[in-house]
């Protein structure tokens, strides 16, 4: 099962990606996670959709980022971010834009990623990668864990051992002449493989671990690959870890073949502290752990394990000797650690868990046939430098249950009898055995016995191989188990192991010393250390590792230690490849319009799986492959330039695809231009009549799937759409095409080809002289004007979408077909696009009215700029020729009203000073003040002041002419004044409701602004006059009216009316309210809890209120509680009342009240409920009882039983006794059982009444239950009762039983079972389980226990000081045995060990003497065994016969041999002399060995020496040879012409004649050739020596041969020295010197010491010149370097000075929300800079919430922002510097909301909301449609503050208007009332004296708003003479009472509505 699971992880982080602009860019992330996360792109915190330019998309764990036609603005950085429910995780990657498109080189190394040549690092891997991952081949590029060699090869210090050299061979394929030595290492220390390779040419080595790639398990940093002049090479691991235990192969490989080798690295634990041991094992565990250390070495980053919640871990259960495995896929570079646990104990690998890491990568383990003891919380703990993870499970194992006695595990030793032992349930039942998966069957190794219930197996002669689990098996399944354990091999082999073809095959065993002699075999054959064959031994631990397996080495592999082997099946799996990639790939791209593409199949391919070859292409600036061609076995394709998406540079690949997977890909060199498909036929444009079908075809130049397209929508077949295809031929059929269509652009797309036409449907025209785009100048006319299909067609003109409607200025004229529009002036406003729409068809006119006019009058020239605005602004030019003249025109905003921003609604008084003020926003602004309509003056009354940026119009004494709407107007804006002047101060409103009851005191009061004005008083328009019940009073500026005592009959609408204002009283006088109870309803109720109450009162009026009251308490309605009115009833209902509803119940009407006792009694309850069992079980025939006491005595009840009710019958008797109910049944039955409910009504109860049979024992027979037992054994005596709750009691023999230490009662359920253990013959008798109803008898026989010797002893006879063995089997185990010798017991110490292993009893007597002869008896309980020991006298004889010697003249000999006694004695004899030990003899004995050493021999000391004992002799032959050797041999010599040069020679002996050879040539003495010899030194002296002695020296004597170089030189000078250098780190730097020859062998050394090649440094000559190129310098290369001939030299100094850094890429300010998440970016030009954090000066640490990292990049990260994280935050490297501001925004809330507005039409209105925060964004809509700016409309944003504001506001403009800002709404609503003008004017009328004049006149908006009539000048007053009427829009005046003197004018006034008319009165 596979139980990982866990957070997020990156698998590949995503790298820098640069791209041209225009072409598309791909971010790939590689992301892990378990449950499989959610991945979200984001760019500067806002997430990335799919959608426009950019593409999202998966494969597998890969998550990309497309976007397409990339530009500088998406140049930037890129946060991958990926969550699910178990964490998150995030990485970034930055997008570089080029402007210019880059020329793709045809020969891309493999560091380059999707076409982007990407930077290497120091390490060799690539700063760019794809996913993540990059192949580097042959380490290039690579240095020595970011340092030079300087040419030293570097060695492990713990390469002791000799390293052999073999001889080299002319062949020139790959061979090791010195192999890779197998190393252990201490966990931490550095590790070094080191080889020496022959070949040519150099082959080209790679290094693997356990068949992978170092790069693909290894971080860049943890190894490194190097490699030296001779052959050498070495692999270094630096800080071991445990993980890197394994197998290492070296391959080398060239054009001539190839070489394998491996060596197995063992890394041991550390030991730490005591009180934090942890065991060191992980996947590879399994076969690499020799030694078992307590405790590992931490991680270099300390880490913490998370605690594991065991109540949320995954379950799993198995049953017992089941096989349990667990899997585990953690990911993670460095490769992590894994540590299995149990409980958390670390778990080791053994016979039954085995741990290791499967093909799929999964970690894995194993328990094989589980235990009870297994059970328990496992975990997989994985662990490296950056972290660790876990998960865990919990396996539960089902026990066996049916085995009395489980087997028990058993250790013996090397043969010795193991006995396993079980006992079964029933002595009838079979059993199995098995050893694991094998069948046992009884033979001489296996003895297999049943007895009883006893199952025994006993294995004699125990071997090794017997070590492993062994199951009892019962024929139900059942299993037992247990484990022996063979001690001396103590770790084994597997039974099997199974490896693919090309793995390593490994295997590892411990034995208990170090000392002991081992082998391994295959197939019987002994095996010895080859290239691939391994052979290791690490003290107790040995390993046999096969490198690169194949087919053929399968077969038995066997350990073999002393006399004990271990074995196991070695099986090589077939390996299932994918296929090789094809090799040979040409391109012929000679070929008119296509490429020829040939390639051959590999060499070794394998042709019995079925492979095809796929061939893929891509076009140049792309990264996506596309397939184009498959075959399965076809070489060659030829690809059609019309077979290609579009014309482009395309390149291509090809690769070979099996159903094991696919080969590499095989790039073709070369780039090849197609052109593409292309169109043979183009679309037409169609023009046809409404209704027509419409035809378009297309051909195309090659067979492709095309789509149509109508306007941007892809067509489908069907419907009004006909698509065909014919080969090439395209068509498309638009049947009855519609006026709709007329202008849609139809589109064919196929492969990258594309054409498009027009489809004209006809319906009406322009005219032919008209033009679409009209440009007029400002004040011309502009006619637009169109031809309809028919003269009765309906237009519509639109501009800007909105409807035009005649008005001045603007006509619509009809005339025929034509239509047309007419603007008699242009301006400004009238720029626009203007439509003609029909019902089908719409015509559009583009019309702009240029604001400039160009003018020439005679010599004059005018520029006019019309309606000018700021954009105007700047200098104008006017040339004439040479002559020129500028105009500086400054045009500057209209002034704006600042304050008020909305218009003001003002009241004052008559005489009072009003001021009218506002804000301009400009001191300079000049205003207007209008009233009505009319401009207004500076007067005395009118005052017009500016100061500063104010304007105020003051109105020194006000009066009620003054009321009115005042406007002040500056060139872009206005503000309006409403003003009203009035007389009357207070009451404030102008009509008042006063309501009083009859007989009450009435007083209307009024205040006025002028103490002495006249007041009338008016009731119902008539003039009150005074009386005794009406009294007017006047007090100052107050005016009462007063009524003392009132009537119905004052009630009515009274005036209080002043010359210029007036107010109005609605009196109302009401009689007071009557109450009565009606009839049948008493004053005082009683009803019980829960029975509703009614109280009803009847009022003397409809109208009347009342309020009803419980205990002076209000009574308000509720759910209980309902108050009606009905009529002139009114009703108080309690629905459900209880006790505390009782009281005093008053219905109050204000002038009236009546009371109602109201008591309600408590319901009936069942008192002591609790306390009640209703829970009762009762036997048959018993009288059942049900009894409970109610809280009332007269209390009903009802008794049910199942829910039916209960009838009482001569059974059943219901009884009551005062409070007491009771319901009695007689004679109890079964069928009685049940629930027994009793109500009350309030309250209830229920009994379970049970009616139980008498107890029985389930099964139980009258028979009594015979056993019979064995002393010793346990007694369990069990029964099953009918009941769980049913008593039992035991007896033995009649006496009872009570639990004690022997005696054990247990009751569970309905189990009842006794337990006596260790019985004895005592316990035998009659055993009784009473249970009252029935009993259970058992007769139990204690036979004797039974002890017998199922293995006698044997006799045994052993020679004098050997050990003697004596073993028996007893059964049963626990038998006490004691050991006798000669009838006396043994008392047991170093020479007598007694030992028990389960059955089998062992007597170990060592080292045994004469005196030991005796009897030996083993006595079990009275049962003996007897056996004798014989101990026979030793004779001392050679065990091991000698071989003759060989040694050396002057060294030493040693002679050995063994005897068979330690004590015997020998003696050395040559020549029957005796040798007694001396200065030249030794005679020595160590245990059984003997020896002779003779030291500096001589040649005399040759012949036969003779080692003897009394009972046996042996003899060795002694030769000593003469070997010369060299001591000192010739050395290569260089020299000048004309000098003379000396070789000497120093062999070991003297007197030995040699031989002189110069290039082959024996050299014979002259004048200049000299030969000496001195003793053993032999010379030769060549003096004048020229050019032509320069050859080879050779001196050779009896077998010895040594020889040197001698070369003859001119005399060099250097011609060109050194000279000094300085460079920037990391740019290449060459020293150069020339010679004044060619052939001059010179040293480089640096700082005195010797430069060698490496690869970073190159050393070269070419002719005389000599260089030396240091590839990539850094600052440690600086220092003196020196060219040294040997004879002269030269010197010059470097000087790398380092990189300057910068800062890439600065951080960039983050404004974000609170709860998100920040990350801020820093890139620096260098790698491995460190640098720091801060915040607002502080130094930022890591926290749960702030994370850092470096990647190219730096990245700081803080999760969950808050306010208080807002500030500065820096990042410093070095000396730089780079900062950003970090501000937090808070939820944006709506401080103040829009608030309703009314405004007048064609004024502006302004709706304006303040919210919180001034960076937020706020829109605003009408209703549900969203508002943009028009030239009518302006959105504007102040900080905080933001409007909408409407110019020219029409009608239409009315709506509910609302902003949305984030989360929050705010609405307001906008009325617009219509500017006020006359319907209907006044007429002049003529009437006679004393007659009534009336006049009448309608405005066209009706406003709450009284009007001003006058007369000749006067204001009229509505009073007894004039009566004044307002109808809506209709108002009315009518005189009364008319006379001469009233003829003259009567003028309106209505806002700036005004009439006026003649009265003539005659």
């Amino acid at each position: 099962m596979d139980i990982f699971g866990g957070a997020p992880r990156v698998l590949g982080y995503p790298r820098p990606v640069l791209a041209q602009c225009g072409t598309d860019a791909t971010l790939k992330c590689q992301i892990g996670g378990d449950p499989r996360p959610d991945v979200i792109w984001e760019r500067k915190n806002v997430q990335i959709l799919s959608e426009g330019r950019y593409k999202l998309s998966e494969e597998g764990k890969v998550y990309l980022l497309t976007i397409t036609g990339v530009t500088q603005q998406d140049a930037g950085q890129y946060i991958c971010k990926a969550r699910n429910s178990v964490g998150e995780t995030y990485a970034a990657a930055s997008l570089k834009v080029e402007g210019e498109n880059q020329e793709q080189d045809g020969n891309l190394s493999q560091s380059r990623v999707t076409g982007v040549k990407q930077p290497m690092k120091e390490n060799g891997e690539c700063a760019g990668q794809l996913n993540g991952f990059c192949n580097v081949q042959n380490g290039e590029n690579r240095k020595e864990n970011g340092q030079e060699m300087n040419g030293e090869h570097k060695w492990n210090g713990r390469l002791t051992e000799k390293q052999e050299e073999v001889d080299l061979t002319p062949d020139d394929k790959p061979r090791f002449l010195i192999k890779p030595l197998s190393l252990r290492v201490d966990r931490g220390e550095d590790a070094a493989f080191s080889c020496k390779i022959w070949g040519t040419p150099l082959p080209e080595v790679t290094w693997e671990k356990d068949g992978k790639k170092l790069g693909d398990i290894f971080e860049s940093s943890h190894f490194s690959v190097s490699n030296q002049d001779g052959g050498w090479f070495q692999l270094k691991i630096y800080s071991t870890r445990m993980p890197d235990k394994g197998v290492y192969t070296c391959k080398a490989v060239n054009c001539h073949g190839e070489a394998l080798a491996g060596a197995v690295l063992l890394v041991e634990p550390v030991p730490e502290r005591e009180d934090n041991k942890m065991s060191s094992n992980s996947h590879t565990n399994s076969q690499w752990s020799p030694k078992h250390r307590a405790g590992r070495l931490g991680l270099s980053r300390v880490t913490e394990e998370p605690p594991v919640n065991a109540s949320k871990v995954k379950k799993f259960a198995v049953a017992e000797g089941k096989h349990a495995k667990f899997r585990c896929f953690v990911t993670g570079k460095p490769k992590p650690e894994i540590i299995w646990k149990k409980d958390g104990v670390p778990l080791e690998p053994d016979r039954r868990h085995l741990i290791f890491e499967d093909r799929e990568g999964y970690y894995t383990l194993k328990v094989l046939y589980c235990k009870v003891q297994d059970t328990g919380l496992y975990v997989c703990a994985a662990s490296n430098t950056l972290g660790n993870t876990l998960s865990a499970v919990h396996l539960t194992v089902k026990p066996a249950v049916r085995f009395r006695r489980p087997l028990k595990d058993v250790e013996v030793k090397e043969r010795d009898v193991a006995v396993l032992e079980c006992e079964v349930p029933d002595e009838s039942l079979p059993a199995a055995w098995y050893l694991e998966d094998q069948r046992l069957m009884p033979s001489s190794k296996y003895g297999m016995e049943q007895k009883g219930t006893k199952r025994r197996l006993t294995i004699h002669d125990v071997g090794t191989d017997d070590d492993g689990v062994y199951l009892c098996e019962m024929p139900d399944g059942a299993k037992s188990i247990a484990e022996l354990s063979v001690k001396t091999i103590v770790r084994k082999l597997p039974r099997k192991l199974e490896v693919l073809e090309g793995e390593n095959a490994a295997f590892c065993v411990e034995v208990e010393s170090d000392d002991m002699e081992v082998h391994w075999f295959k197939d019987g054959l002994k095996l010895h250390e080859t290239h691939q064959t391994i052979l290791k031994s690490f003290g107790k631990t040995h390993i046999l590792v096969f490198v690169n397996v194949a087919y053929q080495d399968s077969g038995v592999v066997t350990f073999v230690a002393g006399r004990s082997k271990t074995s196991s099946r070695l099986k090589v799996k077939t390996r299932h490849c994918p296929p090789i990639c094809p090799v040979g790939v040409k391109m012929d791209i000679d070929r008119p319009n296509s490429a020829l593409l040939t390639w051959v199949p590999a060499p070794n391919s394998q042709t019995s799986t079925r492979s095809i070859f796929v061939l893929e292409m891509k076009e140049v600036g792309s990264q996506e492959w596309q397939k184009c061609f498959t075959s399965e076995t076809s070489t060659s394709a030829e690809v059609i330039g019309d077979s290609v998406p579009c014309e482009g540079d395309y390149r291509f690949r090809v690769c070979c695809v099996n159903k094991y997977g696919r080969s590499g890909h095989m790039e073709f060199p070369k780039v090849v231009h197609l052109p593409g498909p292309k169109i043979r036929s183009r679309l037409q444009s169609c023009e046809v009549e409404g209704g027509e079908d419409a035809r378009f075809s297309i051909e195309l130049s090659a067979t492709m799937v095309g789509t149509w397209f109508l306007n941007s929508a892809q067509l489908q077949h069907g419907g009004r759409y006909s698509v065909r295809q014919t080969q090439t031929q395209h068509s498309l059929v638009i049947h009855e095409a519609q006026t709709a269509e007329d202008t849609a652009e139809v589109t064919f797309i196929a492969n990258g080809v594309r054409d498009s036409a027009v489809l004209r449907v006809k319906k009406f025209q322009p005219q032919s002289e008209f033009d679409s785009n009209k440009k007029v100048e400002a004040g011309e006319a502009i006619v637009l004007y169109c031809e309809v299909s028919h003269p009765f067609a309906k237009v519509s003109w639109c501009k800007d979408g909105k409807e035009l409607q005649v008005t001045e200025g603007l006509n619509i004229q009809s005339d025929g077909n034509m239509r047309r529009i007419v603007i008699q002036s242009a301006d400004a406003s009238h720029c626009g696009v203007y439509t003609c729409e029909t019902s089908g068809d719409v015509i559009k006119f583009n019309v702009d009215v240029a604001n400039i006019t160009l003018q020439a009058e005679g010599t004059m020239r005018r520029l006019i700029i019309r309606s000018a605005d700021t954009s105007d602004a700047g200098t104008y030019t006017c040339q004439a020729g040479n002559n020129s003249m500028e105009f500086t025109v400054n045009v500057r905003p209209p002034a704006m009203i600042v304050e008020p921003k909305d218009d003001v609604v003002m009241e004052s008084y008559i005489s009072e000073e009003i001021q009218l003020q506002c804000e301009l926003s400009r001191s300079s602004g000049k205003v207007r003040w209008f009233k009505d309509g009319q401009q207004l003056e500076e007067s005395d009354n009118i005052q017009l002041i500016s100061e500063g940026p104010y304007r105020r119009l003051t109105i020194v004494c006000g009066s009620a002419e003054d009321g009115g709407e005042y406007v002040c107007e500056t060139d872009g804006d206005s503000v309006f004044f409403q003003l009203t002047v009035t007389r009357i101060i207070s009451p404030s409103e102008s009509e008042l409701e006063v309501t009083r009851l009859a007989s009450e005191r009435l007083e209307l009061s009024c205040e006025i602004s002028q103490v002495d004005a006249p007041v009338r008083w008016y009731r119902d328009s008539m003039e009150v006059e005074e009386s005794q019940n009406l009294i007017l009073e006047v007090d100052g500026a107050h005016r009462r009216l007063v009524i003392p005592l009132t009537t119905v009959d004052d009630a009515g609408e009274y005036v209080c009316d002043t010359e210029d204002d007036s107010v109005a009283f609605l009196v109302t006088i009401t009689q007071p309210v009557t109450l009565t109870r009606p009839k049948n309803t008493p004053d005082k109720l009683e009803s019980f809890a829960g029975k509703p109450i009614v109280l009803e009162i009847e009022v003397s009026r409809p109208t009347a209120e009342v309020t009803w009251w419980l205990n002076g308490r209000k009574i308000e309605q509720s759910s209980n509680v309902t108050i009606t009115e009905d009529g002139l009833i009114r009703r108080l209902t309690i629905h459900a009342p209880t006790p505390e509803d009782s009281g005093k119940y008053t219905c109050d009407a204000v002038d009236d009240t009546i009371d109602f006792q109201v008591k309600v009694s408590p319901p009936v309850k069942i008192l002591r409920k609790s306390e009640v069992n209703t829970n009762l079980k009762f036997l048959i025939s018993d009288d059942i009882v049900l009894e409970c006491e109610l809280s009332r005595a007269n209390a009903a009840t009802k008794w049910y039983k199942d829910g039916c009710r209960v009838e009482g019958d001569e059974r059943f008797c219901e009884e009551e006794e005062g409070s007491f109910r009771s319901l009695v049944i007689l004679n109890a039955e079964l069928k009685d059982s049940g629930e027994y409910f009793m109500d009350v009504g309030d309250d209830s109860i229920s009994f379970q009444v049970t009616v139980e049979p008498p107890v029985t024992i389930v099964g139980n027979s009258s028979d009594p239950d015979y056993q019979e037992m064995v002393a010793g054994d346990d007694l369990i005596l069990a029964c099953e009762v009918s009941r769980p709750n049913a008593p039992v009691q035991w007896f033995c023999n009649d006496q009872l039983l009570t639990d004690d230490s022997r005696t054990y009662i247990e009751s569970y359920g309905t189990l009842r079972k006794i337990i006596i253990s260790c019985v004895t013959s005592s316990d035998s008798g009659k055993y009784i389980c009473d249970a009252v109803d029935d009993k259970m008898i058992s007769i139990v026989r204690i036979q004797p226990r039974v002890v017998e010797f199922l293995t006698e002893l044997h006799n045994t006879t052993v020679l004098e000081g050997e050990d003697a063995t004596f073993k028996c089997v007893v059964s049963p185990d626990d038998v006490q045995l004691v050991w006798l010798m000669d009838n006396e017991p043994i008392t047991m110490g170093d020479r007598f060990q007694a030992t028990q292993n389960g059955l089998c009893h062992t007597l170990l007597i060592k080292k045994c003497q004469i005196l030991d002869c005796s009897k030996i008896t083993a006595e079990a309980e009275g049962n003996m065994s007897k056996a004798s020991l014989k101990v026979q006298e030793a004779q001392v004889m050679f065990t091991k016969k000698m071989e003759a010697v060989m040694a050396e003249e002057f060294g030493d000999a040693t002679m050995e041999t063994e005897i068979s006694l330690e004590t015997g004695e020998v003696q050395w004899m040559r020549q029957g002399v005796v040798i007694q030990s001396g200065p030249r003899h030794t005679v020595a004995q160590n245990g059984c060995k003997r020896s002779l050493t003779i030291h500096n021999l001589t040649m005399s000391d040759r012949g036969t020496y003779r080692c003897e004992t009394l009972h046996d002799r042996t003899q060795v032959k002694l030769n000593v040879e003469r070997k010369i050797t060299i001591c000192k041999g010739l050395t290569d010599q260089e020299t000048l012409e004309r000098e003379t040069a000396s070789f000497e020679v120093e062999l070991s002996h003297t007197d030995v004649e040699g031989i002189w050879q110069k290039d082959g040539i024996r050299v014979k003495p002259n004048n200049q050739w000299r030969v000496s010899t001195n003793g053993r030194v032999h010379g030769l002296t060549l003096s004048s020596l020229t050019l032509e002695d320069t050859g080879s020296i050779v001196f050779s004597a009896e077998g010895v041969r040594t020889s040197a170089r001698l070369i003859v030189k001119t005399p060099v000078s250097i011609l060109k020295p050194l000279t000094d250098v300085r460079v920037e780190e990391e740019f290449p730097a060459t020293l150069e010197c020339e010679l004044s020859r060619q052939n001059v062998e010179v040293r480089w050394l640096k700082n005195g010491m010797e430069l060698k090649p490496g690869k970073n440094c190159r050393i070269y000559s070419m002719g005389r010149k000599r260089f030396c190129q240091i590839m990539q310098c850094c600052r440690a290369d600086s220092g003196s370097y020196t060219c040294d001939t040997g004879e002269i030299n030269t010197s010059c100094t470097l000087e790398v000075y380092e990189h300057e850094l910068q800062i890439v890429q600065d951080l960039e300010d983050l404004y974000i929300q609170e709860d998100q998440n920040a990350v801020f970016m820093c890139e620096v030009s260098l790698e491995d800079v460190t640098g720091e954090w801060f915040k607002d000066g502080h130094k930022i640490r890591p926290t749960n919430t702030i994370k850092t990292r470096t990647e190219t990049k730096h990245f700081l990260l803080m999760c969950n922002v808050t306010a208080e994280d807002a500030g500065e935050i820096r990042f410093a490297a070095r000396d730089i510097e780079s900062t950003a501001y970090l501000e937090v925004e808070l939820p944006v809330s709506i401080v103040k909301p829009l608030r309703d507005r009314t405004a007048l039409e064609k004024h502006r209105v302004i709706l304006e909301c303040t919210v919180s925060s001034p960076r937020c964004s706020a829109t605003w809509y009408k209703g549900r449609e969203e508002l943009v700016p028009t030239d009518r409309l302006d959105i504007l944003a102040d900080g905080c503050c933001h409007k909408l504001v409407i110019q020219q506001v029409a009608v239409e403009d009315e709506g509910t208007y609302s902003v949305e800002v984030g989360e929050h709404t705010s609405k307001a609503k906008l009325l617009v009332e219509q500017a006020l003008v006359m319907v209907q004017d006044l007429e002049d009328i003529e009437v006679m004296e004393s007659e009534p004049a009336s006049f009448q006149c309608e405005v066209s908006v009706a406003i709450n708003k009284p009007p001003v009539w006058t007369l000749n000048g006067e204001n009229l007053q509505p009073g007894p003479s004039v009566r004044l009427e307002n109808h809506g829009t209709l108002h009315k005046l009518i005189l009364k009472n008319t006379s001469v003197d009233m003829s003259g004018t009567v003028n309106f006034t209505l806002g700036k509505a005004k009439s006026s008319a003649m009265l003539s009165v005659v």
